[in-house]
């Protein structure tokens, strides 16, 4: 596909035809077919997926974008433009309409299993599992595989090895979390630091879904969340997204967790919420945020959005410059889900420029002096964010408070250190769990 009038032309025109047809599982002769699988069943490999990206990038990407998201006029694949072309259809339908419709400048040119490879990225990228067998490019086989947005309530009690993307709207705000599964688990929300995602929490995410319902944030903001079109950012305006998200979601008993300013959020919606909330993990950071970290992280995200990065390989390189002890993953993870080009190409952050009008001088005692839950605070040791005084209030303030340094590690000591970090919050839990 090439990225011009006649592009955008057929694929409207394409958006039309697939929105006209009727979503039946149908054979050749006409007669409607009894579905036995659905697209939660694991129906299609990552070898295959990865074929079908590949496959996607060289003739579909110049007008559905890299990311599937589309354009102005060009339909996502993704998400609930996915849902709302396909829900109900099945796969040999979206296989059919793929064949005849694309790439929109020679339709049909390709064959029969890149088409079937391109169908399972598509699956892939819409997060329905992978299995131990390939999509078989037989129609009269596809269209017995039912697309189904809502997964199987027995599916959806089990932990998953990757997230969901899903959405909750508050505050007039779409904001975004990764859904890690496990239904009916006790909630364990995740909320990361200022100009960070969600998705840094990938490296550890799984090591709690077992046991509790996992949940991580994208901020307001940051990431795939909304833009507050005032600006509003500051920690308060964050809580006020956090209850919206418990409300809708119903959630009570809740486990809230967070790395720097996502720490100080998850200190105030305890404090405010002590009723709904079970324990506090607070990383490597407390209830005051002085003047000089303030203006120090407001200057460097005006530098970095004015300068941008040449490619993520640049940003992923400084990156590990700067945080030596990180693994790679977990650094190229932050770079990828974190980033996006800017119009003229360079890489640039995935966040408001407009968030360090919160990243202000802050002291939040009197939200933390409510918390009745227990709570700790797991500090880096080279880290000076919660210092030895504060750290003493703390005691005084909250008798239930646990304070733990990791000796020899920064402000974020779950990506240098995960396996001693997990150890010291399943520890925690388990004390937490048993005083129930």
């Amino acid at each position: 596909m090439t990225r011009n009038m006649p592009c955008i032309l057929n694929i409207a025109l394409a958006c039309a035809a697939w929105l006209a047809s009727p979503a039946l599982t149908m054979n050749a002769s006409g007669r409607q077919l009894s579905s036995s699988r659905t697209v939660w069943d694991g129906v299609y490999t990552e070898e295959q997926a990865t074929r079908g990206q590949t496959q996607y990038m060289q003739t579909c990407a110049a007008c559905h974008a890299k990311d599937l998201r589309g354009g102005s006029v060009v339909p996502s694949l993704v998400e609930e433009s996915f849902s709302f072309l396909f829900g109900g259809a099945s796969v040999g339908e979206l296989f059919s309409r793929i064949q005849r419709l694309m790439p929109s400048d020679r339709p049909n040119s390709l064959s029969s299993q890149s088409y079937c490879d391109i169908v399972a990225f598509i699956l892939q990228s819409n997060k329905f599992p992978s299995g131990a067998k390939e999509l078989d490019a037989d129609l009269e086989t596809l269209r017995r595989i039912t697309v189904t947005t809502k997964q199987p309530e027995a599916q959806a009690t089990q932990p998953q090895a990757q997230p969901m993307d899903r959405f909750v709207t508050v505050n007039g705000l779409r904001i975004h979390y990764l859904d890690w599964g496990a239904d009916g688990k006790p909630p364990l929300i995740m909320l990361h630091g200022i100009g960070r995602v969600a998705h840094t929490f990938d490296h550890i995410a799984t090591h709690f879904n077992k046991n509790y319902h996992v949940m991580a944030v994208d901020m307001r903001g940051h990431g795939e969340s909304g833009w507050d079109p005032q600006g509003d950012y500051l920690v308060e305006d964050y809580v006020k997204d956090i209850e919206g998200l418990a409300q809708q979601l119903q959630l009570r008993n809740i486990v809230i967790w967070g790395n720097s300013t996502g720490g100080r959020v998850a200190q105030v919606f305890a404090g405010l919420h002590p009723d709904l909330t079970a324990a506090v993990i607070s990383e490597d950071v407390g209830p005051e945020r002085p003047r000089e970290i303030a203006d120090g992280v407001t200057s460097r995200i005006k530098q970095e959005d004015e300068k941008g990065w040449a490619s993520e390989d640049e940003l992923f390189a400084q990156l590990k410059a700067g945080n030596a002890r990180t693994s790679d993953d977990v650094l190229r993870a932050y770079a990828h889900y974190g980033s996006k080009h800017r119009p003229d190409g360079r890489i640039i952050w995935k966040r408001d420029p407009k968030i360090g009008n919160g990243f202000v001088p802050t002291e939040l005692w009197r939200f933390v002096s409510q918390i009745k839950s227990p709570i700790i605070y797991i500090l880096g040791g080279r880290s000076t964010i919660v210092p030895a005084e504060t750290q003493q209030v703390l005691k005084k303030t909250l008798s239930q408070v646990q304070i733990v340094t990791m000796p020899g590690l920064g402000h974020y000591p779950s990506e240098e250190n995960p396996t001693d970090f997990l150890a010291i919050v399943d520890r925690f839990l388990a004390e937490t769990s048993a005083a129930k």
